[in-house]
């Protein structure tokens, strides 16, 4: 199963040599290598802005259709993704967790 980045299904093109990166930037999940879990990564230029940290860009983030296939506990496809992510992105993503205070 191919595993789609967030920018090619949204297609904002600002992914690295994206026809969008060289005048807007390149998005930090694309700098990231985060294109399956970008709400987890602060600063992501969705939405044609800088979007904030996790806790302050959920509301825009759970009406994402890359949220909703990819999310490990609600995505359609969390499951599969649970499987196949790599070490390195499971480390990323749990780091980014154990940085919020609940």
């Amino acid at each position: 199963m191919k595993l789609l980045n967030c920018w090619e299904i949204n297609k904002c093109e600002r992914q690295r040599d994206g026809k969008k990166a060289k005048k807007l930037g390149e998005c930090i999940a694309s700098k990231e290598g985060m294109g399956h879990s970008c709400w987890a990564v602060a600063g992501t230029l969705c939405g044609g802005k800088i979007q904030g940290t996790f806790a302050q860009k959920i509301g825009f983030c759970t009406s994402c259709k890359v949220y909703a296939m990819y999310n490990r506990s609600r995505g359609n496809r969390g499951k599969v993704i649970n499987k196949i992510f790599s070490t390195e992105e499971k480390k990323y993503y749990n780091k980014m967790l154990e940085s919020f205070d609940y």
